[in-house]
């Protein structure tokens, strides 16, 4: 301990020293016509061999220990700039570099052709001394802005009355260098949150403080671009980017992806820091291309730039670029210092015109594109602090909040990194807009095509419009309209709902419920609703909601197996851990099936079923729990609801629902069930998803309420479901069951020439399911239609192509065996759609 003290009392010396003999020089170099950033300037102190490059925000830093009185910037493409520094004016210099006419059009790295394995070695062999993920704890704040632009816009064309030139004239009126800079902002968020890891406890959080975004109709539609945020640990050997990995530049085995050269070197602050140059090894390879800074003397990391071109295949974009940048922060428990991640930033620039739908072709380099910009800012990091767990878990649930709106006098406070020129214009823009009616309509009108809601005001929410038509053999044509009560009446309570009609039963069905939010940080929510319709709409991942027209299209030349359900649920979501949480519910409902189906009531002066007496209505009374296991699961709020929105660990379920008499409900059950499943990333290029589940009936019950395989009445593929089995076809009360789809990510087709360009990724698929029952349910059930799964399970295969125009999947099933029942499928194409990237 004594020791420790005496080392700080030394460093506190040392960098008293090195401030008072040192000139600290901060700054921020951009374009002086547009204000931009300008990235890897180089910025020396004259006389000295003292240099260092600008990051991808412009800013840079040096230390003056020698006395020298000036520095030079230089860029490719612009002229040098050369200025007097003094103690009194050293920092937070704002340097504008001018556009040279006659300037190189692009960068000579002197040692470019050198090559730089043995070195990368050494980096590689070091890694486990350097990697950030090293640390037991950690805890830092984060500051993440998003913007979204139109790019390669005329200007010169805003002449017309829509929207687009009504934005392009309010634009031009603020920033006066708009023009020139062909970009045309559409949405701006920002974002305040404090972040903490530990190994021992274990807890990953994230708690977000504030938020903030333009106030626009469209931000609930354009805010789903969380999933263009990213930012990678370089260390690791394989990079996450969408449902794809990317070979990482430090990979173990890099030699085997990668193809590296040393570059320049320079001295900053007194290291010498190596630049390296790496490419892929192979066209279509899962890698990037890009820079390493590397100090030499510790084979750290200083910063990184890489990109991936459109030969990455993934869909819908052209470019991404991603910068990372380090800093030295001290290590409380070792007394050193060390490189954690500073400063994260990415360019992902779409595709224009029929690349969009994944047709190769000439790329229109002036046609218009989107385009978005992240950039996430640390603050206050700390290593290994050493504070008490029961404070930190303390806390961690102090900060908990969904309160993130804060005024612009927070937000002025809060940020750590201020918003340039450009950013500030894009509110500006904004709230100029908004004294425009006009505006206002255009505005309602997009959001409306892009989510399928409509929004009154903040008050009444109608929707959806995917959802508003459909058709089928007992209603004809069905017409449905949904409602939500918005948060402008309360944030907690809701009260939802939705109606609808069919032309050919002429009837009228809906449900109607409220919702309560306890708690929207630590997720608490309790609902009772009460409705009825034939079935209500699945909420299942993959599926697409039945009441839509492409549905009623595909469907199969097989009876109609929905029933008509009268039921009344209250149920409850309670929070337990960020990974842990738990639902139950308590519900009534009587089953009406449209299909043929029976069952022998129970007599009430024997307690026994009837020999001869037969009825068609169901009635149930149920309660259930579930408990339920998602680590690191993202998930977003729309209506009141918790949308998940998926994660890479395995996801465990386990529940029982208990069956008990009530009212004219008959029959008391058990069941047990459990599931796992998990989308398995397999690098390079591959990803395995499985689904297991597993449970046990105990009761003589109609077989409506024992376990009934999902079977698919569509020529839509559905992971989750079996396709080449009707509903209905087959029911257990023990069972097991396996779904798998296996995703190449076109590690085939990427080796056919004249398919690369296109995109398509190869899929395999095998589903079984096994199940039995006891002699006295197959007893009681001997008079309804349905199929038993003998000693060998039922098992289907599948094998297609996917990302057929981005979006389209195809797909040949074919089932195995259990041929011989009627409406059973021995094969089949199914068609997908997706939206992935």
């Amino acid at each position: 301990m004594y020791r420790f003290i005496l080392f700080l009392a030394l460093l506190l010396v040392t960098q008293l020293g090195k401030a008072q003999d040192g000139l600290m020089i901060t700054g921020r170099v951009t374009e002086a016509a547009t204000g931009k950033a300008i990235q890897n300037a180089t910025v020396h102190l004259t006389g000295s061999n003292n240099s260092t490059l600008t990051k991808i925000d412009g800013s840079f830093r040096l230390v003056n220990n020698d006395g020298y009185d000036s520095i030079e910037i230089t860029c490719v493409g612009f002229e040098p700039v050369k200025l007097l520094v003094t103690k009194g004016q050293a920092l937070n210099l704002v340097i504008e570099m001018k556009n040279s006419t006659g300037a190189l059009q692009g960068i000579v790295i002197g040692n470019a052709k050198l090559p730089g394995k043995a070195f990368m070695q050494k980096v590689i062999d070091h890694k486990a001394t350097n990697n950030p993920s090293k640390f037991t704890s950690y805890s830092y704040a984060s500051y993440t802005r998003c913007e979204l632009d139109i790019d390669q816009v005329d200007f010169k064309k805003a002449g017309g009355k829509g929207l687009k030139s009504l934005m392009l004239k309010t634009y031009n009126s603020i920033d006066t260098t708009a023009a020139d800079d062909k970009e045309l902002p559409i949405y701006f968020a920002e974002r305040l949150a404090n972040n903490y890891h530990s190994v021992s406890p274990h807890y990953d959080r994230e708690n977000i403080i504030a938020k903030k975004n333009l106030g626009l109709k469209t931000d609930n539609l354009i805010s789903k671009l969380d999933k263009f945020y990213f930012n990678f640990n370089v260390y690791d050997d394989w990079l996450p980017l969408f449902e794809q990995t990317y070979v990482s530049p430090l990979n173990t085995n890099a030699f085997n992806y990668y193809k590296f050269f040393e570059g320049d070197t320079l001295v900053e602050n007194g290291d010498t820091i190596q630049q390296i140059r790496f490419t892929p090894l192979r066209a279509y390879e899962r890698a990037f291309t890009g820079t390493l800074w590397i100090n030499t003397h510790t084979l750290a990391v200083e910063s990184i730039n890489m990109y991936l071109s459109k030969t990455a295949n993934i869909n819908f974009v052209s470019d991404i670029n991603y910068n990372e940048t380090y800093q030295q922060v001290f290590d409380s428990s070792a007394g050193t210092l060390a490189y954690m991640p500073y400063k994260f930033s990415s360019e992902i620039k779409f595709e224009s015109g029929l690349a969009l739908l994944g047709i190769p072709g000439n790329e229109h380099k002036k046609g218009m594109k989107f385009l978005i910009k992240n950039t996430t800012v640390t603050d206050n990091i700390k290593l290994n602090a050493g504070d008490e767990d029961e404070f930190v878990s303390r806390l961690i649930k102090k900060e908990q909040t969904t309160d993130w709106d804060k005024p612009d006098a927070f937000w002025q406070q809060h940020r750590p990194d201020s918003l340039t020129r450009h950013e500030a214009n894009i509110y500006k823009m904004v709230d100029s807009l908004k004294q425009n009616k006009r505006f206002e309509r255009d505005i309602r009108l997009v959001a409306f095509a892009g989510t399928g809601y409509w929004d009154f005001g903040s008050s009444l929410r109608l929707g959806s419009l995917t959802s508003f038509f459909s058709k089928n053999s007992i209603e004809g044509m069905r017409f449905r309209v949904g409602f939500w009560t918005m948060p402008g009446i309360s944030k907690k309570l809701n009260i939802f709902g939705y109606g609808a009609y069919g032309t050919k039963d002429q009837k009228l069905k809906g449900l109607l419920g409220v919702k309560y939010v306890w708690n929207a940080a630590r997720w608490t929510k309790t609902s009772l609703s009460f409705g009825s319709d034939y079935d209500f709409i699945i909420d299942q991942p993959d599926e697409m909601d039945k009441d839509n027209i492409i549905n009623s299209l595909l469907r199969k030349k097989i009876p109609f197996t929905r029933m008509y359900v009268k039921e009344f649920l209250v149920s409850h979501d309670q929070y337990l851990s960020p990974d842990f949480s738990v639902k139950g519910a308590v519900g009534y409902k009587e089953l009406n099936p449209v299909f043929d189906f029976k069952y022998r009531p129970i007599n009430p002066d024997i307690d026994k079923p009837y020999d001869s007496v037969f009825v068609k209505k169901l009635p149930v009374a149920e309660a259930s729990f579930v408990i339920r296991y998602a680590h690191k699961e993202r998930a977003a709020i729309l209506n009141y609801d918790r949308i998940r929105l998926g994660t890479f660990y395995p996801v465990v379920t386990a529940g029982y629902t208990y069956g008990f008499e009530l009212g004219s409900a008959q029959f008391e059950y058990h069941k047990l069930f459990a599931s796992v499943e998990q989308k398995l990333r397999l690098p390079p290029k591959s990803l395995l998803f499985y689904r297991l589940d597993i449970g046990k009936v105990f009761g003589t019950i109609p077989y409506l309420l024992l376990n009934i395989p999902a079977g698919n009445e569509y020529y839509v593929t559905n992971r989750y479901i079996f396709n080449t089995m009707a509903p209905y076809e087959f029911a257990a009360d023990r069972y097991v069951s396996l779904h798998s789809r296996f995703y190449l990510g076109g590690a085939l087709l990427d080796k056919i020439p004249l398919l690369q360009k296109l995109g398509w990724r190869e899929r395999f698929s095998f589903n079984a399911y096994w199940g039995d029952m006891t002699q006295s349910n197959m007893d009681y059930n001997k008079n309804s239609n349905f199929n038993l799964i003998r000693k060998t399970p039922f098992m289907e295969a599948g094998a297609g192509i996917g990302n057929i125009f981005h979006i389209l999947s195809v797909e040949y099933y074919r089932r195995f065996n259990y041929l011989g029942i009627p409406y059973a499928k021995k094969g089949g194409v199914y068609l997908g759609l997706t939206l992935s990237f």
